[in-house]
Order: structure tokens, then C-alpha cells, then sequence
């Protein structure tokens, strides 16, 4: 049931807009919405997500997320994340998940692995 989330964060790495999209298909469900605090607001829908993360590419060329782990129960899972660049980590984070027939519907994304300040 989690392999939508593997597919989703794997297309945080894709250099070419036509694999983003083709990740981004098999992994999301109807009514898509992100949310992490580096989006200035939330993102909704597909289109919208797709621009996100093409906006990491841009930014970030030869950067790349990659799930590490996931716990999952009921319809909703939380998954452990590192983004690279050229194979070194810049960051770790989790992020929060509701699925619903195979796919995300939701998916909210915190830096870090919720260390106190």
C-alpha cells in the first residue's frame, strides 16, 4: 500500500517533466494536497504539485528525495525521507500521509525528525 509513496518521492529526482508527471500519475489520488513549510501556501492538485517539484529541480539540479522508511496503519503512514544532492544528504525529514486506494490524497512534510529547539 505504500509503494504510491516510494513512486511520489522518486519523482522529486526525475530530470525529465514527462517522468515527474508519470510518478507523480501512478501515485496520487483525486483532490491531491501537499503541504511542507517551504510552499508558501498549500499545493493542490496535480498540476500544482508538478510545478513544486520541478521548482526543487530547478533549484536544486542533481537533488533527489528518497523514502527511508515508513510506518503505516489504517489508511495512513508516515514516512522518514532524505533529499540528497550528488549523493550527500542536505536534510531529513518526515512527512504525514492519508491513502486511499493505493494513492495519496494528502501528504503534509516537516524538516527534520522533530528535534526540540
Amino acid at each position: 500500500m505504500t509503494d504510491c509513496i516510494h513512486t511520489l518521492f522518486a519523482a522529486w529526482g526525475d530530470p525529465s517533466p514527462e517522468g515527474r508527471a508519470e510518478k507523480t500519475d501512478a501515485a496520487i489520488g483525486p483532490n491531491f494536497y501537499y503541504s511542507d513549510p517551504n510552499a508558501p501556501e498549500p499545493v493542490q492538485g496535480r498540476d500544482a504539485y508538478l510545478a513544486y517539484i520541478a521548482m526543487f529541480g530547478e533549484m536544486m539540479p542533481g537533488a533527489s528525495a528518497k523514502v527511508v522508511h515508513i510506518s503505516e496503519h489504517r489508511g495512513h503512514a508516515r514516512a522518514t525521507v532524505d533529499f540528497l544532492k550528488d549523493g550527500a544528504l542536505m536534510m531529513r525529514g518526515q512527512y504525514f500521509a492519508d491513502l486511499e486506494n493505493g494513492k495519496v490524497v494528502r501528504l503534509i512534510g516537516f524538516p527534520g525528525m522533530g528535534e526540540p529547539e
